[in-house]
């Protein structure tokens, strides 16, 4: 499963990997550390970001919080942009032909890609740079395409020690899955 932040006024986006329900709370941690508190959570009135715990981080932090009906998934701002997303990562997915193993980091790199591509409704600027506060370099996203094959240096390796004649190459083949 994936917990999905959108920003409302910066349009950021931000997935993370999660095993169970029980997990919103540690992402939400984990964004709020990265990100900074948000001024208001609204989510879709799933039942662990409606938990006691989740209540607690939100009331020490001073974030309002604001749920979506049941099936109204339109009084809901990031249903919209989860659509957008969606329809993305199942593009990219196809484009280059990646296995159904990798769909999270598709996602994460499509919320990435998004955030520093201009957006209409920001006039012309990223979500990054609104955000930030700076003008994003998006240098890095023309060098790769997802799930390109990729050469990296071989790391900490005791078979290989970069001597001619070595029967291990000083590269390894992977995958290009994301930006460090």
């Amino acid at each position: 499963m994936a917990q999905l932040f959108i920003g409302r006024k910066s349009l950021v986006s931000d997935a993370y990997g999660v095993k169970t329900d029980a997990a919103f709370i540690k992402t939400l941690e984990d964004d709020i550390r990265q990100c900074g508190a948000m001024d208001k959570l609204i989510s879709n009135g799933a039942q662990a970001e409606l938990s006691d715990r989740a209540k607690d981080v939100l009331r020490a932090l001073c974030i309002g919080d604001w749920h979506s009906e049941a099936h109204y998934q339109h009084q809901n701002f990031a249903e919209h942009c989860w659509r957008h997303i969606k329809k993305n990562v199942e593009w990219l997915m196809n484009l280059r032909k990646c296995p159904p193993e990798v769909w999270l980091l598709v996602l994460q790199h499509v919320c990435g890609v998004m955030n520093h591509m201009a957006e209409k409704s920001l006039g012309n600027r990223p979500p990054l740079q609104i955000f930030e506060g700076y003008t994003i370099d998006i240098s890095i996203l023309l060098y790769f395409l997802f799930w390109d094959i990729v050469y990296v240096s071989r790391a900490d390796d005791k078979e290989y020690n970069g001597q001619i004649g070595s029967k291990k190459s000083s590269l390894v083949c992977g995958r290009m899955v994301g930006f460090a």
